[in-house]
């Protein structure tokens, strides 16, 4: 679409937000309410370009995971564009509501695939709209949006890329699980040096030394299609052979998961947006990762191995350091391990990340819902924050749930 024909839209989409502006009688920022991901699509790729925000609120990732995971879990879009000066949009905020029986849900788009849940905010944000002014903003965005029980809005950081997350001047408590990043160096085996001490460096040596007796052991881009989606195909082998071993959900196995890992990654291609690789030995795949690349951020988000065969060579401590190589090579800073405090993270990670959710009923239906959940996150955070009950709940959960 030509830059003309974009601009046409934007105009378009901002005549629909001066009529919703009018009704929240807040001239200075315009809000404009969409139910399908094409009404907004130009406005949102161009924004995201310069916003802040992360690789999951994207639209091609939101758009590639509504149409193979939210559209089955009777989840409505409901994406907001504030509007500032100049009919510039100020804000985008995916969010989406969805119904449960009878009981509705306000919640971010994205839902179980996405670590970080946050507005895409205008460089310029703050200068729009005041830290204080935001709850004002919410309730008329709120006021805008179709009848629902509950907000959850889930897994917030405090920042958007440097900015403040204006979800954090409205009442939040600790999501139950932290995030874990590190700042790369501009040579790789800088970085290795400094975070791996002699024993971890030799214990890594010997391992590769004992792959490359078994076969050849390289480090795999696939390049076509056929081969990103085998690629991803052994992945989730290997994950969903993991979390069933662990009792954990395995949400693999549900409709539509692998279909959105696969289109994601075959979109993206070999250097994309979507990231494939694996690890393989004597032509044989023994561990691999997907994860996303996104503003100089590399994000590490599913990863596992041949456990059974090779998981005493530590193959996935492998594929990692060849991950984190690659994207060093390709000028990424931060590698971000993401949602999840394993054990494994403190090795690398100098950076915690604390996430918060907010939660609010907006009728007796979503109150009594609400007063049940905040008891369940409250154990539920207890549970993972403390080494010795997080160890026997995992024991017990892979003892009695495993398959």
């Amino acid at each position: 679409m030509s830059l003309a024909a974009q601009e046409t839209m934007q105009k378009d989409t901002l005549s629909e937000a001066r009529l919703v502006g009018r009704a929240t009688k807040k001239p200075a920022i315009l809000l404009s309410l969409h139910n399908d991901f094409g009404s907004v699509e130009n406005v949102w790729r161009r924004f995201e370009m310069t916003a802040d925000c992360f690789a999951f609120q994207t639209f091609e990732f939101l758009e590639t995971w509504y149409r193979h995971l939210g559209a089955r879990s009777n989840i409505d879009v409901q994406i907001v564009v504030a509007w500032g000066a100049g009919g510039k949009p100020a804000m985008i905020l995916p969010l989406g509501i969805e119904s449960s029986g009878s009981l509705r849900r306000l919640i971010w788009l994205g839902n179980y695939v996405t670590d970080y849940n946050a507005p895409l905010l205008a460089p310029d944000f703050a200068q729009m709209v005041a830290p204080e002014s935001f709850p004002a903003l919410w309730n008329d965005i709120c006021s805008i949006l179709p009848a629902h029980d509950l907000v959850e809005l889930m897994r917030q950081p405090a920042l958007v890329g440097d900015q403040p997350n204006p979800f954090m001047e409205l009442k939040t408590q600790l999501n139950a699980s932290g995030a874990h990043m590190t700042v790369l160096c501009e040579e790789f085996d800088d970085y290795y040096d400094k975070k791996r001490n002699a024993k971890a460096k030799r214990h890594f040596r010997s391992r590769r030394k004992k792959l490359q007796e078994i076969g050849e052991t390289v480090y795999v881009h696939p390049e076509t299609d056929a081969e990103i989606e085998a690629s991803v195909e052994k992945l989730v082998e290997f994950k969903s052979a993991a979390l069933n071993a662990m009792g954990a959900w395995n949400f693999l196995e549900e409709p539509g998961y692998i279909d959105f890992y696969k289109e994601l990654s075959v979109k993206s291609g070999a250097d994309g947006f979507a990231h494939v690789s694996h690890l393989e030995v004597g032509g044989e795949y023994v561990a691999g990762n997907w994860g996303l690349v996104h503003k100089g951020r590399f994000y590490y988000l599913v990863a596992s191995y041949d456990g059974s065969n090779f998981g005493r060579f530590a193959p996935g401590v492998q594929a990692l350091v060849e991950t984190m190589r690659w994207v060093t090579e390709k000028g990424v800073n931060t590698f971000d391990f993401t949602i999840g405090d394993e054990a494994y993270k403190s090795e690398w990670c100098e950076k915690q990340i604390e996430l918060f959710d907010h939660l609010k009923a907006a009728t007796t239906k979503g109150a009594l819902t609400l007063a049940a959940a905040r008891i369940f996150l409250g154990a539920k955070r207890t549970i993972k924050q403390s080494p010795l009950l997080w160890k026997m709940f995992t024991t017990v959960r892979s003892r009695f749930l495993s398959k």
